[in-house]
This record gives C-alpha cells, structure tokens and sequence, in this order.
C-alpha cells in the first residue's frame, strides 16, 4: 500500500513539467506563429499574452471584422507593444474578397442533428444557432437551388436545400419562429409600454412635489406624444420590412456535426464551375473578372494608409490577380502582396503567381473542397518546395488546432500534422479560428509554440549539398549564401549575423541555416517583414554605417541573451547582395 501511494506521489503536473521545459538549454524557435485577430481578441491585454506566449506576427481577416476602427485599434496596440516589448511587430491584412461565409453564432460551436431542419438567411442581423445562420453575401441566393448541396467549414457541415422561402412567405415565418429577431406589432407595443411604465414611475418618483393636476395634465400629453411616435416607428418598421426582399434556404442536414461561426460557405455548382473566376468576353477571348470587391477597395486603403505590412489577395488563381492588386496599391508603398491559394487552378498556375507575388499563404482546407482530400498532402509538400526555390516566404493555414476551439489541449494528429510542416521548413504557421473566436487563445499559441520547438530541437539538420534557389537581382548571391550555409554546417556555427536589407536573410532561410541568422538592418518595414521568415531574428538599429562598430555590441547583447558562449563560431556577413545596391563584399569567421 505505501510502494503504492509512494509511486502515485512521484507524478508531476503539467505546470511542473512546463516549469521544467523553461529551463531547459536554449533554443530559438524557428518556425514562426502569425495569430490572427477579431473584434473579440483586439485587445491590448490580449495581444500582449499572445506575443509572450510565442506569436512573432498578426493577420487580421476582414471576414471577421466588421468595425473598420479596429484596424485603428490594432495598429494603436502594435505600435505600444512594438516600444514595451522591444521588437517589431508586422500586421497582416487578410482580404475578403468574394469568398461567402456564414456570421455570428451564439456559441463557439453549434451541433448539428441530421434529418433536422436549419434556415439560411441574407439577413446579417441574425445571430446564428442550431435553427437560423446568416450569409455574409447575396451571391449565394441568386446561384443556388432547391436540391443543391450546400458545403460549410470546407464540407464539415452537408446541407441540402429542400425548400425555398421567398418574401412574404419568409418574413411571416420568420416573424413567428424568431419573435426576438423580428418583432410582430404587438409584441413592439408590449416592449414600448414596458419602457414608458418603468420611465413613468422614476418621473414620479423624482416629481412627488408636482401638484396632481399638473402631473395628470403632464402625463395625458406625454401619452398622446409617446402614441404617435409609437405609430410612426412601426409603420417605419413595416415598409422597410416591406420593401426589402428577402429570402430564406430551407436546408436539412444530412449528417450529425459541429457548426462553427465564420466559416466559409460552398454549393455544389459554384465550387465546381468556379463561375466567379472567369468569363467569356464578346470576342471569345477569356478575361479575368477582378476578385477584388469594393470592401476589398475600402480595406486595403486604410492597410496602406495604416502603414500595414502585408495584404493578402484571397482565392487566387492568376498572376494577373496579383498585378491589378499592384497597380490599385500604387508605387509608392512598401506594403507586401501574399496570396491565399485555394483552387485547382491556384495550383497549376502556381509558379508564375509566386513570380509576381510576395509570399504564399496555403489554405489546405479550401483545397480539400477543390480535389481529392488525399491528394492535398501533396499539393502542400510541393508548393513548400516551389516557394523555397523562388525564395518566397510561404505559410499553412486553416485546421492548424482545430480541436482547442473549446479544448485545452490539442490531439496527437495535429500535433503529427504541425510536426510535419516544422521539418518541411514552413515559415509561419497562421492561426485563424483559434484565437478569434475560440475559448482559449493564449492557450493556443503556448501549445503551437511548444510542439514546434520541441519537434525543431528533436530535428537534426544535415547539410543537403547544392540547393539552387532563384535570386533574380544578383545570381552570385546564390554561390556566396551557399558556402556561407556550407561553413556553418562544418564549423557548428552558433549564429549568423548579417546585415541586410531583406533578400539575404530570406535567401539563407531557404537555404536552411543550421542556425538563428540575426537580420541586422536599419528599415523597420524590413525587420517587420523579416520576421514572418523561417530561422530569422530581425535586429533594429538605426543606422548600418559603422558596422565595425556594431558587431561587438550586437554580439555582447546575444551573448547576454544566452544565445552565444566562449568558444562558439559566428558567421558575420557585412554589405548587401541581392539587391540593387551591390553584392556581398565580406564574409568573417569569427571564434568568439
């Protein structure tokens, strides 16, 4: 009996056991966390615990976020944590684009029972439970039919519409299935009497000392006032009920299953015909019908004018997507252009997309609706390779820790999953459900930042010989990147400090540093963008003149952080290459 409450003794908690991971010899986590943002987690205090927890970068998805002043806010709480906690913090702006989805819900998570009855509606005042969702678009009433079959949350959730509710016929039923949602005459007046009752007893509280005639007289005109005004707002409510057209899915659901909110929204003949991607001009030849809608307009000028440092163009299949994006923003900005790819046709235009465009953001589970969900693995593995050999940062997306929407803890296939992409070298990881609207954000971003540097630690790096990566500014920067990453393999080399005006750093990454490269450079949109990048630690300074000067200050900070020893190699590449301003013109070795 003692060997046995002795036994149960020595286990150890959780916290304990995370306790202990701290302490552990240190290890700088390459892959990236980019967190995504909402109404609900725009929050100073918020934030803050996600940077510390582990995210290096924000995206907040214009889906989501319906108040444009939050990207004020946003931006207000990146510049104050930027100077508290002393590093640069990039902003990225998620596109809507003409992606339909599904709005508001009353819970995280809404189950499902098949063979039950659910209502979709254009209405974007409804807030959606297991009886009632609302779209966020109205393409969807025009394109769909009875007998479709409607796909939500990249087919979690199968509907297929049995009946269609059109008008009058809508806003009776709605009226009488949904009295809080729209309110019949009698039900306003009852809430109208209600309100005048409470007011009129505090008035007569406050005017005890009013003689009783001139409070009767007070009252009787107050309530033939408070009668026509009553009058007048319901005849307002019935001819703006009257003269909006509205209409109603009657959908049944074909299987038991969780409903999540803001999750987009597929029918069967729009995600195979893809009919909003092309369409046939008068003299037979194709023409590229803009994805980019006028809330998309609307969005990205204040991006800009926020001083933003990445937009990504959703549901790209063409290059020539990416370059009216360009030529909307102007020249005159340094903001960045990612693209979410998310059809067949994203796929095998890939490689010219990746020319014209910034970065890659992989939204598997919008594949998963285009192709066979067994064949997305390998759609994932490829465009990771493409955008090393391009040189351009790539992220994964969408069902990243799906399960600690309501959970604490994520399930050993994500954690398989996340370990995957971590050896693959993806550069971010992008949250996006998770810490918008799930119940545990912090929570999140503490498990992904756990699980990826414990699977980089149990990785060994091996020297893979002669990658050729494109640099398009300067081809011999490939050469000198490549014995740079050769010497740092042989030598054990502790860290890469290189200075930089971007292209570099992001050319060594893709080269897979066996080492943190420290990305010295005088540009805060550089470091911001930097630090998106696999492997890379952005470090501002205020100028690169007088770089003699700033090794030995760089190098005691590092030392200071624990990152270097005594004894250690370190790898300084000073002068810029791949850029306009000239190639590399020194490389040291240095053994501190």
């Amino acid at each position: 009996m003692n060997s046995r409450l002795s036994s149960l003794t020595q286990i150890r908690s959780r916290e304990n056991i995370l306790k202990d991971e701290q302490q552990e010899p240190h290890h700088q986590r390459r892959t990236k966390i980019v967190c995504s943002i909402n109404e609900k987690t725009c929050e100073i205090d918020i934030i803050r615990e996600m940077l510390k927890a582990g995210a290096n970068a924000l995206s907040i998805n214009t889906a989501y976020t319906h108040d444009r002043r939050q990207y004020e806010k946003l931006k207000m709480i990146r510049d104050q944590l930027e100077l508290e906690l002393d590093h640069t913090i990039p902003i990225n702006m998620m596109l809507q684009g003409k992606i339909t989805r599904i709005g508001h819900q009353r819970l995280p998570e809404i189950y499902l029972k098949k063979g039950n009855i659910i209502r979709i509606t254009q209405d974007n005042k409804v807030i959606g439970d297991e009886n009632i969702i609302c779209v966020d678009q109205d393409e969807l009433f025009t394109q769909a039919k009875i007998g479709d079959q409607i796909f939500i949350d990249y087919g979690q959730v199968e509907l297929n519409i049995v009946a269609l509710e059109t008008d009058q016929e809508a806003k009776q039923i709605l009226m009488e299935k949904y009295p809080d949602l729209y309110p019949n005459e009698s039900m306003f007046r009852n809430s109208i009497f209600e309100q005048e009752k409470s007011e009129k007893s505090k008035l007569q509280s406050k005017s005890s000392l009013s003689s009783e005639n001139s409070r009767s007289a007070s009252s009787t005109q107050l309530q033939s006032k408070k009668q026509k005004y009553i009058d007048q707002i319901i005849q307002n409510k019935k001819q703006k009920l009257a003269t909006k057209s509205l209409i109603v899915f009657v959908c049944e659901i074909e299987q038991n299953c969780l409903m999540r909110p803001f999750k987009p929204l597929f029918i069967t003949n729009r995600a195979k015909e893809q009919k909003q991607l092309i369409k046939k001009s008068d003299d037979s030849d194709e023409e590229i019908e803009t994805q980019i809608t006028s809330k998309d307009i609307n969005d990205f000028t204040i991006a800009k004018r926020l001083d933003f440092d990445s937009i990504t163009l959703s549901n790209v299949s063409r290059p020539e997507e990416v370059h009216e994006l360009k030529h909307l923003l102007g020249s005159s900005t340094n903001i960045q252009i990612f693209v979410r790819i998310t059809t067949q046709e994203g796929i095998n235009n890939f490689d010219k997309i990746m020319e014209v465009a910034d970065g890659c953001i992989i939204a598997r589970a919008y594949l998963a609706t285009q192709a066979q969900i067994e064949d997305v693995v390998q759609m994932q593995h490829d465009m990771i390779l493409n955008c090393r050999k391009l040189v351009k940062p790539v992220l994964i997306s969408t069902q990243i820790l799906e399960s600690m929407l309501t959970q604490t803890n994520p399930t050993f296939a994500e954690m398989g999953d996340i370990a995957d992409v971590v050896e693959q070298h993806i550069d971010g990881i992008m949250l996006s459900g998770e810490t918008t609207y799930g119940n545990h954000p912090i929570k999140v971003v503490q498990a992904l930042a756990r699980i990826c540097k414990n699977i980089e630690m149990h990785t060994r790096l091996q020297y893979q010989g002669i990658f050729q990566i494109k640099i398009q500014e300067n081809p011999i920067a490939s050469i000198i990147a490549q014995n740079a990453i050769e010497n740092a393999y042989s030598l054990r080399v502790k860290l890469i400090l290189l200075f930089t005006t971007g292209e570099t750093a992001l050319s060594l990454s893709k080269l897979h540093a066996p080492c943190p490269i420290v990305a010295v450079t005088a540009k805060k949109t550089v470091a911001r963008n930097l630090n998106i990048v696999n492997g890379v630690i952005p470090f501002l300074v205020g100028s690169l003149v007088g770089i003699e000067q700033l090794t030995p200050r760089i190098l005691e900070n590092f030392k200071q952080r624990g990152w270097i020893k005594q004894g250690d190699y370190i790898i300084s590449i000073s002068g810029l290459f791949g850029t306009q301003e000239g190639i590399i013109n020194q490389m040291t070795i240095l053994l501190i």
